[in-house]
């Protein structure tokens, strides 16, 4: 039996691969080989490969007939070694609208969540609509009113507001002392529960941090980091959804977590190092560098055909890296062409002056 550490194969879409791809290969973090990414759509080519730890991922953003073939495909590793460690079992894992379902009817959230054919029951405002699946902005902002939530539904395009995917969300969220909101991100790596950051905006919904994002603010961000004062009752959330990997945003109430989500293929970095002037993004990637190799497991048993075999696993991961490229390229190029645009325009600007 060897001691060597075995690999971690991720699984997650492939358009998709970027969220860990972007840190595996832009950043120097020591594991080399140990990660690859293996997109769903290649799982049925995947040729042998060695024991060791399988995270799945992305399950909203997967058909009913991948999801069920990822299912499969969880349950026939662990049959053939139940001593491998696998994260994210695609069978339990809830979607967005069941999660804070099952939160609220534990007491661990306030709020509720709704169907837009149950809104007739809705007795807390203030609501908002959203999309269940998608990591995007709400579709529509706070409503204080039944009358309000119909007028908002009705002035939705007829093929949106017809869309399973949406949902009714209570307002969960408050200010804090000074006014404004925070949004706090955790991830869990297996037993690893590590804070990533906190957000600070003056509106309630927090995609980034806001414009007056201090020193100050990012001191407090780096004392959330590193004090982690919210583990124990996170821990408590990511047992109730059964999830191993991925990152919680939250904020808090009355001391308390309230869930926003949990996202199971989170980005750890999304741009590669020197992107933005003295931005220095590398302890993310080494955080969550830390916290892959706590669940990696020494190498033993044959390895394991999950495949036709007409893919190697190398091969696989190489592809899903072409994405990876591609898309952070196309991100470049975008920037640079606005900047050069900018360029112009003060030049025409500061030369007509």
């Amino acid at each position: 039996m060897t001691t060597d550490q075995g690999p971690i194969y991720y699984f997650c879409t492939r358009q998709h691969a970027y969220t860990v791809g972007v840190m595996l290969g832009y950043y120097d973090h020591g594991l080399g080989d140990l990660v690859r990414i293996i997109p769903y759509e290649h799982m049925a080519r995947l040729g042998p490969v060695a024991p060791g730890t399988f995270i799945f991922t992305d399950f909203e953003r997967l058909s009913a007939a991948r999801l069920q073939a990822a299912i499969s495909l969880h349950r026939r590793i662990g049959s053939l070694n139940p001593d491998l460690l696998l994260l994210n079992s695609p069978a339990i894992v809830p979607r967005r609208f069941d999660l804070l379902k099952r939160l609220k009817a534990a007491g661990l959230n306030h709020f509720d969540v709704h169907r837009l054919e149950d809104r007739k029951a809705i007795h807390r405002f203030p609501i908002f609509v959203r999309w269940e699946s998608q990591h995007e902005p709400p579709v529509t902002g706070l409503i204080d009113s039944a009358d309000g939530l119909e007028r908002a539904i009705a002035s939705l395009p007829a093929r949106i507001r017809s869309d399973p995917d949406l949902m009714i969300v209570e307002y969960g969220a408050a200010p804090s002392a000074d006014g404004r909101f925070r949004k706090y991100s955790a991830y869990k790596v297996g037993p690893t529960v590590y804070p990533q950051h906190c957000f600070i905006n003056e509106s309630w919904y927090i995609k980034f941090p806001g414009t007056r994002f201090s020193e100050a603010d990012r001191a407090e961000s780096r004392a959330y980091v590193a004090q982690n004062p919210h583990a124990a009752q996170i821990e408590r959330v990511f047992a109730l959804a059964g999830i191993d990997y991925g990152r919680i945003d939250y904020g808090i109430v009355d001391g308390q977590v309230q869930t926003f989500e949990i996202n199971s293929n989170p980005t750890v970095l999304a741009r590669p190092p020197g992107w933005e002037a003295g931005a220095d993004y590398s302890r993310y990637a080494q955080m969550h560098a830390q916290a892959l190799r706590g669940i990696m497991r020494p190498a033993s048993g044959p390895n394991l055909l999950l495949g036709d075999g007409s893919m190697s696993v190398d091969a696989v991961h190489a592809d899903a890296m072409r994405t990876v490229r591609w898309r952070v390229a196309g991100f470049s190029l975008r920037w640079r062409l606005s900047l050069r645009a900018l360029k112009k325009r003060l030049a025409r600007i500061f030369g007509h002056g």
